[in-house]
């Protein structure tokens, strides 16, 4: 019980966080992207980017397990398989970034990260099918090193997987299944080393109804809009909250 008291935080900062989380979770539900990307940011605002990464990294995991029976089957993983040991060997340096940098530095990469990204999908550009070696060890490495520090780690590997994949759904499955293993094994690099406390994924988990309620708003918002604006809102929202969280970093 002491455990649960220390991880809980005044009501009012309770309610701040269980809305970012809401709204991360119904963006995802929406667009079919942007848990980590606004997730995090928004829910550094009450508890700080330092328990904010591997709170968005559990929550992430929990909201997917039960789509891994179908999304393993679809994936590609001869491409997961190229680009992941890299992401694995760098995600502890990232972790430790999390540990050393400051919380406005933590803010301002996390919001350049949000940007990049923004950029990437609005971009519409795509690898290649073919890339050199020494590229992919650098797109997993450059994938593990954010996921460590911001929980992003979506912006290097985004056009690698829908330019390697065979269709939009083994893009989707891929992505689905690298975020997945890159999470988890970046959530146990930082609780084992004790970069991450006990405390802080327990407030995760007691935050979980929160994104369990978010899908189903956000898939009955998606039906409501239809599939024609849906991208463009949820890439200006990402937008809006990347220059929020470098203004407040940032002092301007």
């Amino acid at each position: 019980m002491t455990l649960f008291a220390d991880a809980t935080l005044p009501w009012t900062e309770m309610g701040f966080a269980a809305a970012a989380i809401f709204f991360a979770g119904a963006l995802r539900a929406f667009a079919g992207f942007g848990f980590a990307l606004a997730g995090v940011p928004l829910l550094a605002l009450t508890v700080g980017p330092a328990a904010a990464v591997p709170m968005i990294l559990l929550l992430e995991i929990l909201s997917g397990l039960q789509m891994l029976p179908v999304v393993r089957k679809a994936a590609d993983w001869r491409s997961i398989w190229l680009i992941l040991p890299a992401a694995i060997v760098a995600a502890p340096f990232g972790v430790y970034l999390l540990d050393v940098l400051s919380a406005d530095a933590l803010r301002i990469l996390i919001a350049l990260t949000l940007l990049g990204a923004v950029i990437l999908m609005a971009s519409g550009v795509k690898f290649p099918a073919k890339i050199p070696v020494p590229v992919t060890l650098g797109i997993g490495a450059a994938s593990g090193l954010l996921a460590g520090s911001t929980a992003m780690a979506g912006p290097p590997v985004l056009l690698y997987f829908l330019g390697r994949a065979d269709t939009p759904n083994a893009a989707r499955a891929s992505m689905f299944m690298y975020f997945s293993l890159t999470g988890a094994t970046t959530l146990a690099v930082g609780f084992f080393s004790g970069v991450v406390a006990s405390e802080t994924l327990i407030l995760a988990l007691m935050l979980a109804p929160a994104l369990f309620l978010a899908n189903l708003a956000g898939h009955g918002l998606f039906h409501a809009v239809g599939d024609k604006h849906y991208r463009p809102i949820a890439l200006t929202l990402l937008t809006i909250i990347a220059l929020a969280t470098l203004w407040g970093a940032i002092g301007l």
